[in-house]
């Protein structure tokens, strides 16, 4: 891509309309304290413990898939067998 290319753009011509708009400093030392606090406030969260749904749900759910997925193949595979004649 070469200049001439970016001046024939339509969308580059649009966007360079397109006025550039910032944070005043104030209200960025305001939107930066409230993450702080919502982070520190997050750090203090007690720990969950070990046995949790979420925890029983990321083993099961690929089993469970697995386990159908096997049973499909063999299903296939018992057909493909059965109409050769095994």
């Amino acid at each position: 891509m070469n200049p001439d290319d970016f001046a024939e753009d339509r969308l580059a011509a649009v966007l360079s309309t397109l006025r550039v708009v910032d944070v005043a400093p104030a209200r960025a030392g305001q939107i930066e304290e409230r993450c702080r606090a919502a982070l520190a406030r997050g750090r203090r969260a007690a720990p969950r413990g070990p046995c949790r749904a979420g925890a029983w749900r990321r083993v099961l759910e690929p089993a469970l898939v697995a386990a159908v997925s096997a049973a499909f193949l063999l299903e296939v595979v018992g057909r493909a067998l059965s109409l050769e004649g095994f």
